[in-house]
């Protein structure tokens, strides 16, 4: 009995200390020169969009963090994510014109999309491998959002319920605490 133990963990280990080490190519890792040095280009990562709404708030410690509220590609519902946006972080308008991660503001309506791998926390957390504007979101608006999320308790996930111009320069925006199980609150805001 002690003999086929032996012989069976003998054959383990050989197995298992013989076996090869592959990458996602198929290359076997430490090979020779002819495998290529890991890149950080984004562009190689499948990414998935993920999550369509507005932004919340804006950090930059170190990397820019950017809380949305919105609703998921592939389901409905609201939901809160905190993307962190890298320096191969993709930003651009849905028109297809470049930015700049510093150009992105709260209040803007965007889509962020990701490479599938979130936490699971309240809010959930996320590298943001592209970020989208919407390109036909009017600036007063933008505005409107970013002004009555000022007037609201800070750090809190608020969602963008409805914006309505009440007049040429007055906005009404309903935010919704995700955090709360309440009645969205109305703010207006003059501009």
């Amino acid at each position: 009995m002690k003999l086929k133990f032996f012989a069976m963990l003998s054959c383990f280990l050989l197995l298992f200390g013989c076996g090869t080490a592959n990458d996602n190519d198929g290359n076997q890792n430490g090979t020779g020169s002819d495998t290529a040095p890991p890149t950080d280009n984004t562009e190689d990562e499948e990414a998935v969009e993920d999550l369509t709404g507005h932004i919340i708030s804006i950090s930059n410690e170190g990397n820019m963090r950017i809380l949305v509220t919105g609703s998921h590609a592939n389901s409905s519902g609201v939901s809160a994510t905190m993307y962190t946006l890298e320096e191969g972080t993709k930003v651009e308008n849905t028109d297809g014109k470049g930015m700049e991660a510093a150009d992105l503001k709260v209040g803007m309506k965007v889509t962020v999309w990701n490479t599938g791998i979130v936490a699971e926390s309240f809010p959930a957390q996320s590298g943001a491998l592209k970020v989208v504007v919407d390109a036909g979101q009017d600036g007063n608006e933008q505005a409107a959002i970013e002004k009555a999320l000022g007037e609201v308790k800070a750090g809190d996930p608020w969602h963008v319920e409805a914006v309505e111009k009440v007049e040429d320069s007055k906005y009404k925006v309903a935010l919704k605490n995700l955090l709360e199980d309440s009645e969205p609150v109305e703010v207006e805001v003059q501009l």
